[in-house]
C-alpha cells in the first residue's frame, strides 16, 4: 500500500523509467529461473527420454534416484562426487581465509598508518584491479613450477594470499571510515598495534569482512580455471562437472550433480544478502 502511494507521487518521467527498469529486471529474472527449472526438470528424467525426446518435455518418470546416483556414478576415474566435494571445501575454506586476511592486513595498513610509498602501494592496487591478468598467465604457471606449488597443497595457499584485489578496495574503505579515536584510546591503556587491530579495529569491521568473504564465495566455489590450470590431482567439483562430460556421461545424473553442487553458496549468500548489500555497497574508494 505504502509503496503504491509511493508511485504515484513520482513524477511522469520517474514513473516510466520505473516501469521500464521492473519490466527489464522481470525478464532477467524468468531467464535466469528459466534455466534452473530447465536443469532441474532434466535432472529428474531417465537418460533415454532425455536423449530421445526434446530437453524441454516434461519426465515420463519422475526419477528422484538421480539425485542419489550422483554420489554412486558421478565420478573421473578414481574421483568420485564426494572426493570432489571435499576438495571443493577445503579450498573454499583455505582459499577464502587466506584471501580475506591479507586484504585485510594490506588494507588496515595502507589506511590507518603513514610510511613511504603509501600513495604508491594504493595507486598500484587500482592500476592492478583495471587490467586483464590473461595476458601473465604463462609466466604465473612458470613460476609457480618453478616454486613445486603445482598440485601441491601444501603450498598453493600462496598463491591466494595476494591481498591486493576487490577485498582490499572494500576493505580500505571501511578502515578509512572507522575512527581512530577507539585505537588511540587502547593506546593509551597499553595495547599494541596488533592487539589494537584485532581487540578494536577488526570487531568494528568484522560485518563488512563477513561480507567480502561471501560475495567471494560464488566465485570461489565455482573456479575451476585454478583447479584445471594448477591442481589437476585434486579435482573440486567445478572442475568434476566438466571433467565428467568427457566420459560419455549419464546427462540426468550431471543435471543432478549441478543441482546438488549449487546449492551450498545459493544457501550462504540466500542467508546473507542482506549484510553482503549493505555493507559491499557502502565500501568504496576513499583516498
Amino acid at each position: 500500500m505504502q509503496n503504491g502511494q509511493k508511485f504515484k507521487r513520482l513524477s511522469t518521467g520517474r514513473k516510466i523509467a520505473t516501469v521500464c527498469s521492473t519490466i527489464l529486471f522481470g525478464i532477467f529474472a524468468m531467464v535466469f529461473l528459466y534455466t534452473i527449472v530447465w536443469v532441474i526438470l532434466n535432472a529428474l528424467k531417465e537418460a533415454q527420454q532425455f536423449n530421445e525426446n526434446s530437453s524441454f518435455e516434461l519426465p515420463e518418470a519422475w526419477k528422484f534416484t538421480n539425485f542419489i546416483k550422483v554420489f554412486t556414478e558421478f565420478h573421473y576415474r578414481d574421483y568420485y562426487y564426494l572426493d570432489m566435494l571435499f576438495n571443493s571445501l577445503w579450498m573454499f575454506v583455505v582459499r577464502i581465509f587466506v584471501n580475506v586476511m591479507s586484504s585485510a592486513l594490506l588494507a588496515y595498513a595502507i589506511a590507518k598508518f603513514r610510511f613511504p610509498g603509501k600513495e604508491f602501494l594504493y595507486g598500484l592496487v587500482i592500476f592492478a584491479n583495471t587490467i586483464p591478468i590473461v595476458g601473465s598467465g604463462a609466466a604465473t604457471y612458470k613460476l609457480f613450477l618453478s616454486l613445486n606449488m603445482v598440485n601441491n597443497p601444501f603450498l598453493i595457499w600462496m598463491a591466494w594470499a595476494g591481498g591486493f584485489d576487490f577485498a582490499f578496495i572494500v576493505l580500505y574503505g571501511t578502515f578509512r571510515g572507522i575512527s581512530s579515536s577507539y585505537s588511540e584510546a587502547a593506546k593509551i591503556d597499553g595495547a599494541n598495534n596488533l592487539t589494537v587491530l584485532f581487540r578494536v579495529v577488526f570487531p568494528q569491521a568484522f560485518p563488512s569482512i563477513v561480507a567480502v568473504a561471501i560475495t567471494q564465495a560464488v566465485g570461489v566455489w565455482n573456479d575451476y580455471n585454478t583447479v584445471m590450470l594448477y591442481m589437476r590431482d585434486f579435482p573440486n567439483l567445478a572442475y568434476g562437472l566438466y571433467l565428467y562430460q568427457t566420459e560419455e556421461p549419464d546427462l540426468p545424473v550431471y543435471f543432478a550433480a549441478i543441482c546438488i553442487s549449487i546449492l551450498p553458496v545459493l544457501i550462504i549468500y540466500a542467508a546473507n544478502q542482506n549484510l553482503v548489500l549493505q555493507n559491499v555497497t557502502t565500501g568504496g574508494l576513499k583516498g
